[in-house]
C-alpha cells in the first residue's frame, strides 16, 4: 500500500486477499479494495464502492511486479459484496499463458427474496502488464421468491469452465457448462412438496485479441 500511496484507512481491510501463484513460487497475487464511497443509506445499511487493485508482487522483496487498476469496480448495497477470492486453478490459455482468477461473491439481504452470486474474472501477465482477459463471468447464481415457510420458486445456476483444444487468436477457447436447477415448493396438507427441473447448457467463449467473449 505504501508503494501504491494508499492509506490503510482508505482500504476495506476485511476484503483484502492474497495467494501465492503455484506456477511462480516467488510471486504472490494481492487484491486491495480501496474505498471511493463508504456511507449508510436511508435505511441505515452500509453502502460502499471500491476501486480494484490487483497486484502481483515478489515474495521476498515485496516489489510490485505487475498491477491492474479499475476505478469503481465493485459496489455493495442491498446486494452485499461479502468476499473476494483468488482462484489459481489450471486456466492454461495457451503454452505461454496460465491465467489466475478473481472471484467476487455477493449475497442479498432479503429473506423472502434470497439471492447470491459469484462472478469470475481472469488475468494474465503480458508485455510486462497485468491484463484482464475475462470480465465478471457469472459462475454461480441463486435467486428465489417464497413465503418464508414453504411456498415459492427458486433458480440455481452453477457453471464450470473447461479448456477447449480449439483456439481463437492463439488462445484456447473456454467451454462454460451451466447446470440450472429450477425448484418449486408446494404446501400440501402439513407437508412441503419440492419439485425440481434440471437443465444443462454449453457456451463457448472465444478470445478476440483483447478478451474472451
Amino acid at each position: 500500500m505504501n508503494q501504491l500511496k494508499i492509506k490503510k484507512s482508505e482500504v476495506k481491510l476485511e476484503l483484502i486477499s492474497e495467494k501465492k501463484l503455484p506456477n511462480s513460487a516467488d510471486r504472490t497475487v494481492i487484491v486491495i479494495p480501496k474505498y471511493t464511497i463508504n456511507e449508510k443509506d436511508e435505511y441505515n445499511n452500509y453502502y460502499f464502492e471500491l476501486d480494484e487493485y490487483i497486484i502481483v508482487a515478489n515474495n521476498v522483496t515485496g516489489e510490485i511486479l505487475y498491477k491492474f487498476y479499475q476505478p469503481n469496480a465493485w459496489t455493495s448495497d442491498a446486494v452485499m459484496l461479502s468476499s473476494i477470492e483468488i482462484d489459481t486453478g489450471l486456466y492454461n490459455l495457451n503454452r505461454k499463458h496460465r491465467a489466475f482468477g478473481i472471484r467476487v461473491n455477493y449475497i442479498g439481504s432479503s429473506r423472502a427474496n434470497p439471492y447470491n452470486q459469484t462472478v469470475l474474472s481472469l488475468f494474465i501477465e503480458e508485455n510486462n502488464i497485468l491484463k484482464q482477459v475475462l470480465k465478471n463471468l457469472t459462475i454461480s447464481e441463486f435467486r428465489g421468491e417464497w413465503d418464508t415457510n414453504c411456498a415459492g420458486e427458486f433458480e440455481n445456476n452453477n457453471s464450470i469452465i473447461s479448456i477447449d483444444k480449439m483456439q481463437s487468436e492463439n488462445f484456447n477457447n473456454l467451454i462454460v457448462k451451466t447446470i440450472k436447477t429450477e425448484t418449486i415448493n408446494i404446501p400440501t396438507n402439513e407437508d412441503c412438496v419440492e419439485k425440481k427441473k434440471i437443465h444443462t447448457t454449453l457456451k463457448k467463449l472465444k478470445y478476440n485479441g483483447t478478451e474472451y467473449k
